[in-house]
């Protein structure tokens, strides 16, 4: 094994303190620009956070997008919920979206326009 490689410092997953902020960056965002929705549901599960939220008419929460940590709290592959599958999948973005890659914000934008309409923030 060598050692000098300076992408193996890379954190496979977020810190707990990451975790925190993004949670935090999630709920501000969900609750901004879809403020008829309650609170997301956000979870952590090693490299990836999971986001769901309750759909007007829905008991339960709708799971709709996961982020894969890139090494940073800003770098997230963006994947989104195909119920009809009940997979994940980061290659079925409509390609108007842009990057596969991007903020939580921009991830959250990309998939809930599709479960709930556009965002009310300009």
């Amino acid at each position: 094994m060598s050692v000098g490689h300076h992408h193996a410092t890379v954190p496979d997953s977020p810190s707990p303190q990451a975790r925190t902020a993004v949670t935090a960056r999630i709920t501000a965002h969900v609750t901004q620009g879809w403020p008829h929705l309650r609170e997301p549901v956000v979870t952590h599960r090693g490299q990836f956070c999971y986001v769901a939220a309750r759909l007007p008419g829905q008991r339960q929460p709708q799971p709709i997008l996961r982020l894969r940590y890139q090494g940073s709290a800003d770098r997230w592959a963006i994947g989104i919920y195909l119920a009809s599958d009940q997979r994940y999948t980061e290659a079925e973005l409509p390609t108007s979206f842009g990057p596969k890659t991007g903020t939580p914000e921009q991830g959250i934008d990309h998939t809930f326009i599709l479960y709930a309409g556009p965002s009310l923030q300009p």
